[in-house]
């Protein structure tokens, strides 16, 4: 019969569980790392936040998609972007990246600059934009496993209906992914 109070529950009873999830994902993680990678999927923080989906074409070429999200609205980026080994004295998973792509969304708020004069309106009002990217980053891929860290630079300039014309030059953010 179960006593609540004298039977305990320890760890030690799911040692051979934690033995087998531990030998898959050692195994997995070697499988991985043997692979070459041609797609990596992450997150990125900075002033146009979202989620990212690369696709390489090869080892110096790919194209990434961003779906971020900034000022209550929604835009999706596409950007190419070329690779060029870096810092090779230190590690081989250095890499520069730079590109160019454009975007399209919209923003939803009620405070817009036009020219540093900022308009404010009683309620928040919907506005489709479109622009243009630039992009310059600095990426590591760590040996053995399937992640990838890196700063990220990524100017842009777009037209909207009530801001008209915005520049931002400081879109500045950290990169998480993984690759596959």
């Amino acid at each position: 019969m179960y006593n609540r109070h004298t039977d305990k529950i320890g760890f030690n009873k799911f040692k051979p569980v934690k033995h087998l999830i531990t030998t898959l994902l050692i195994f997995l993680s070697i499988q991985v790392a043997g692979q070459d990678f041609s797609r990596s999927v992450g997150i990125r923080g900075g002033l146009t936040s979202g989620v990212t989906y690369r696709q390489y074409l090869n080892p110096e070429l790919a194209y990434e998609g961003l779906l971020s999200f900034r000022q209550d609205g929604l835009q999706f980026t596409i950007l190419r972007e070329h690779f060029r080994p870096t810092m090779w004295q230190v590690s081989d998973g250095f890499f520069i990246t730079y590109g160019y792509g454009g975007h399209i969304g919209f923003t939803h708020s009620h405070t817009y600059t036009f020219f540093n004069r900022h308009f404010h309106y009683p309620k928040k009002k919907f506005s489709p934009l479109i622009g243009m990217d630039g992009y310059l980053g600095i990426e590591y891929q760590f040996p053995g496993i399937p992640v990838q860290v890196g700063l990220d630079y990524k100017p842009f300039i777009e037209m909207s209906l009530y801001q008209y014309f915005r520049m931002s030059v400081w879109d500045v953010a950290f990169t998480l992914k993984y690759t596959f």
